[in-house]
């Protein structure tokens, strides 16, 4: 007798993509799910409590607390629920239902309102690297990252429908538990049309209010203030004068959190697309230093790579998947550079901060300390956030290990010439059609 396998979609309806977590807020968040055909759903969230060690395993004891239960009535296949009424600073677990379909069950943890331990995981340029994005996602998971931020380039082609549902295939079992922050790349947008933004917003939901909606915004977290900018945006004019009110808002409301810009390209990279010197031509590195903005986090470059410059403090993290490139522009702020597939992992306790660098084995690229003032060595081990027991059997994560010496800069793996010309084409392409004349002999790097 032979035994036949059907696969879920021959089998009538079910979830397409998610469910997958934005727009994370004290007191709410919103579920994104998408069906495969039009339906309604209902999302329940239940309070588990405080996000802590000593409660794993045993029951919160606290005030009867009601669940908060949203239904999205209207039938759709691409559904965004917000969950209104949460406890700042709590664990939740949450189900997506319908009655015509299996439904789902993640958790998250909501941002607590004073400074308290927590940990993020930053990666980027996922793109069409699927096999090495796959095993990011698995290393990230062992870590249990209060959320992600993702620097830019989650697919290959923003316009293409298959690379966002192979982007989201991929990230489910990550998403599902931890609120997605990321910045547009420039693969999402797509020149020249920029159609590739309509599926960008489509998929990504967050704060609208910015000069570019849902492209440039602020999230919080504790006593970390993020300004996630479009880097692609004409820093002569708004955006410039919006990230330029952010920063000074974010030291008078804070003057003492820590304060994070990201953008997909950064200003400062020794990879193969360089500085970015529209960034410098605006003057947003004389902004980003005169308000004190303690890291700048960027992808664009698949590399890894740490630097200062004169107190701009930058983090280049673009080895979450796609095909790595070499050094091609060296400069003096580089501090640690690899060519490698990786994620970084900060993990921040009230004014202590470490950064740690990992491959997608778990092993360590760099490890440092921050402070205020700038780098410091990193503490053999730092009392991080507490770590909810996960839901399913997730594997433990794996022991701390002092950093590995620095492996020898790699040289790139094709001819300079022929990089450029096959990977920069593209990008310099986005950038005339911006109507910005910058070619490849101006981008040098600065200073």
């Amino acid at each position: 007798m032979a035994l036949t396998l059907v696969a879920p979609e021959a089998l009538g309806d079910f979830l397409r993509k998610g469910p997958w977590l934005m727009d994370l807020h004290p007191t709410s968040v919103v579920v994104l799910v998408e069906r495969a055909e039009a339906g309604t759903i209902t999302v329940r969230a239940e309070l588990l409590g405080p996000p802590s060690r000593e409660l794993r395993g045993r029951p919160w004891v606290g005030p009867p607390t009601p669940p908060v239960v949203v239904e999205s009535p209207v039938p759709a296949m691409l559904h965004e629920v917000t969950l209104p009424g949460l406890r700042p600073g709590m664990r939740y677990r949450y189900h997506v239902q319908a009655p015509d379909l299996d439904g789902a069950t993640g958790t998250f943890t909501t941002p607590p309102l004073e400074a308290a331990p927590f940990r993020f995981a930053v990666y980027g340029d996922t793109r069409s690297g699927t096999s090495r994005h796959r095993q990011t996602v698995a290393a990230v998971q062992r870590f249990a990252p209060d959320f992600v931020l993702h620097t830019g380039d989650l697919v290959g082609d923003g316009t293409k429908l298959e690379d966002w549902q192979t982007f989201f295939d991929v990230e489910r079992p990550l998403l599902i538990n931890t609120p997605l922050v990321p910045v547009v790349g420039n693969h999402e947008i797509i020149r020249p049309l920029a159609s590739g933004l309509y599926n960008y917003r489509r998929f990504v939901h967050v704060d609208p209010t910015g000069p570019a909606p849902e492209l440039d915004y602020v999230f919080r977290f504790a006593n970390a203030r993020f300004i996630l900018a479009n880097a692609y945006d004409d820093w002569t004019g708004v955006a410039r004068d919006w990230l330029a009110g952010e920063l000074a808002r974010a030291r008078r409301e804070g003057p003492n959190d820590w304060l994070f810009v990201a953008m997909h390209w950064g200003p400062r990279s020794a990879g193969v697309h360089g500085n970015n010197r529209l960034l410098h031509e605006a003057r947003v590195d004389d902004l980003l230093r005169r308000a004190r903005v303690d890291l700048v986090f960027a992808g664009h470059d698949h590399v890894y790579e740490r630097g200062d410059d004169h107190g701009l403090r930058y983090i280049v993290s673009g080895g979450g998947g796609a095909g790595l490139y070499g050094q091609l522009h060296p400069h003096h702020a580089t501090q640690v550079f690899a060519s490698e597939h990786h994620f970084v992992l900060v993990e921040i306790d009230h004014d202590r901060l470490v950064l740690s660098a990992r491959r997608i084995d778990g092993t360590v690229i760099d490890q440092v300390g921050l402070t205020h003032d700038g780098w410091t060595e990193a503490p053999r081990a730092l009392a991080g956030p507490p770590r909810p027991a996960p839901l399913t059997g997730s594997p433990p994560a794996p022991p701390e290990a002092p950093p590995e010496p620095p492996r020898p800069l790699p040289t790139p793996r094709v001819d300079p010439t022929r990089l450029r010309l096959a990977d920069l084409g593209p990008a310099l392409l986005a950038l005339l059609v911006l109507g910005v004349g910058v070619g490849w002999r101006k981008r040098q790097p600065v200073g």
